[in-house]
C-alpha cells in the first residue's frame, strides 16, 4: 500500500531536499534505502525512507536490482529464498543486464580449483558451479560502490538530520561472501573495527527482526564531521566506509597511512 497524500505531504515538509546529492535538489520522491526487495516479504526495516530527487532515487534502479540479488545470496542455506522471490529478482537482473548473469558464473574449472582453494565440498547432486562463490564483475563493483554511498548518506541524516555535502569524501572496502567462507563466517575487518564505538540499532518491521538480512554500526565524531560505517546483508556481503564531510581532511588521513605503512590504500574513493 502506498503511502496517502498528506502523508507525503508531511514528509516532504519536514524533509524538503534531496540528501543523496548533496542537498541541493528539491525532494519529490521517497527512496527505500537498502531497496525492499533485499528484503524477505519485502519486509524491510522500519524507518528507512529518505527524501529523493527523481534522479537520485529511479537513476539508481538497476543498481539496486544487483544489490538486492547480492544481500540475499547465501552460500551456506537458502535463507535468501524464504519468500520464493529468487527466481523473479534473477530473472529481472537478466533482463536489465543481459549478460551479467553469465560473467558472474564461473567455468567449471575455475569453480573446481577456487572450491578447493576455499575447501568447499559440492554436496551431492551439485556442481562445483553451483557450490561455489560467483565472479565478481565491473557490474557488481559499480552498483556496491553508488549503494554503499547512498546508505552512507541515508544513515549519516537518520542520525544527524545533517545533509552529507557534496565536498564530504567516502572510501569504500567492500566483501563479499568468499571472505565468509574462509574466515568462519567472519569479516576481518569488522574485527579490526571493533574498538570503534557507536551505534548498532535493531532493525525491525512491524516488530520482526530484520537484522539476519541486513545490520549496521554506524560511528560519528562529537563534531558530526567524520563516521564509520560497517554494514553486512545476509551472507551475501558486506562493506565498511570511512567517510568526512570535509574531503580534504579524509585525504590527508589515508596519504599519512600510505606513507606510514608503505602500503597502498585499500579502499576506494567513491566520493
Amino acid at each position: 500500500m502506498g503511502m496517502s497524500r498528506v502523508r507525503k505531504n508531511a514528509f516532504f515538509s519536514a524533509h524538503p531536499v534531496c540528501i543523496f546529492c548533496g542537498g541541493g535538489e528539491k525532494a519529490t520522491t521517497i527512496e527505500h534505502c537498502p531497496p525492499r526487495a533485499m528484503f524477505q516479504f519485502r519486509d524491510w526495516p522500519e524507518g528507512f525512507e529518505f527524501p529523493a530527487c527523481e534522479s537520485c532515487n529511479h537513476g539508481t534502479a538497476d543498481h539496486d536490482l544487483i544489490i538486492s540479488l547480492l544481500g540475499r545470496t547465501d552460500p551456506f542455506t537458502d535463507s535468501g529464498n524464504r519468500d520464493g522471490r529468487m527466481s523473479a529478482l534473477i530473472t529481472s537482473v537478466h533482463q536489465k543486464h543481459p549478460e551479467l548473469i553469465a560473467k558472474m558464473m564461473p567455468s567449471a574449472v575455475e569453480a573446481r580449483a577456487l572450491n578447493r582453494r576455499l575447501g568447499i565440498a559440492p554436496p551431492p547432486g551439485m556442481t562445483n558451479q553451483e557450490a561455489g562463490p560467483v565472479r565478481v564483475t565491473s557490474e557488481m563493483h559499480r552498483a556496491v560502490e553508488i549503494f554503499s554511498g547512498k546508505l552512507t548518506k541515508a544513515i549519516y541524516y537518520m542520525q544527524t538530520k545533517n545533509v552529507f555535502p557534496p565536498e564530504g569524501r567516502i572510501a569504500l572496502k567492500w566483501f563479499t561472501n568468499a571472505e565468509l567462507i574462509t574466515n568462519s563466517g567472519r569479516y576481518v575487518v569488522f574485527d579490526h573495527l571493533q574498538q570503534l564505538d557507536g551505534l548498532a540499532p535493531a532493525l525491525v518491521r512491524s516488530k520482526s527482526l530484520l537484522n539476519d538480512q541486513f545490520e549496521y554500526k554506524i560511528s560519528i565524531s562529537a563534531g558530526q564531521d567524520l563516521l564509520a560505517l560497517q554494514a553486512r546483508f545476509g551472507h551475501g556481503f558486506g562493506f565498511a566506509v570511512f567517510a568526512s564531510t570535509d574531503g580534504a581532511r579524509i585525504d590527508a588521513s589515508f596519504e599519512s597511512i600510505e606513507q606510514r605503512t608503505g602500503k597502498p590504500n585499500p579502499f576506494v574513493m567513491i566520493q
